[in-house]
C-alpha cells in the first residue's frame, strides 16, 4: 500500500512539474538567447517609468533620452575599466547621480519623490532609511489610526 502511495504522489509531482516547465517553441528560444539592444532596454524602461509616473508625452521623449545616454555611459565605462573594478564602480556612482539630476529637471517635484520612492524600493532600502521620511511618519500615523 505505501509502495503504491509513493508511486502515485512521485506520478502526480513529476507531471505537475513538467506542467512548469514553459513550452520552448522557436519564438521562446529566440527570445531567450537574443540580448535586448541598449535602445530595447531604454525603451522598456522609459515605458515603465511613463506609466508609473504618468509622464506627458514630452517628458517621456526626454526621459528616454536620458536613459538611453546614462546606459551608453555605463557600457563605455565597462569596456575602459573592465580591468578597474573600483574606477567602474566609481564612475557608475558618477553616471548614476548625473542621471538622477537630469530626471530631476525633467520630473515634477511629486513624479521625481514617487521616482525616488520606487527606486529605493527596488533597492530594497528599509522604509525607516528612505530619502523621504516624511511619507515613512505619515504611513505610521494611518497604521496607528486603526
Amino acid at each position: 500500500m505505501k509502495k503504491l502511495a509513493f508511486a502515485l504522489f512521485f506520478a502526480l509531482v513529476s507531471t505537475a512539474g513538467y506542467a512548469q516547465i514553459p513550452a520552448a517553441g522557436p519564438q521562446a528560444k529566440a527570445a531567450q538567447t537574443a540580448p535586448q539592444t541598449l535602445e530595447q532596454q531604454a525603451d522598456k524602461m522609459t515605458k515603465g517609468m511613463a506609466t508609473h509616473l504618468r509622464l506627458t508625452p514630452e517628458q517621456t521623449l526626454k526621459v528616454k533620452a536620458i536613459n538611453l545616454t546614462n546606459m551608453q555611459h555605463v557600457e563605455d565605462a565597462k569596456k575602459k575599466f573592465a580591468k578597474k573594478p573600483r574606477q567602474l564602480v566609481q564612475q557608475i556612482d558618477v553616471i548614476s547621480e548625473t542621471r538622477l539630476s537630469q530626471l530631476k529637471d525633467v520630473l515634477t517635484p511629486v513624479q521625481f519623490q514617487q521616482y525616488q520612492q520606487r527606486r529605493e524600493e527596488k533597492m530594497g532600502v528599509p522604509a525607516e532609511a528612505q530619502s523621504n521620511p516624511s511619507s515613512s511618519q505619515q504611513g505610521l500615523r494611518y497604521q496607528e489610526s486603526y
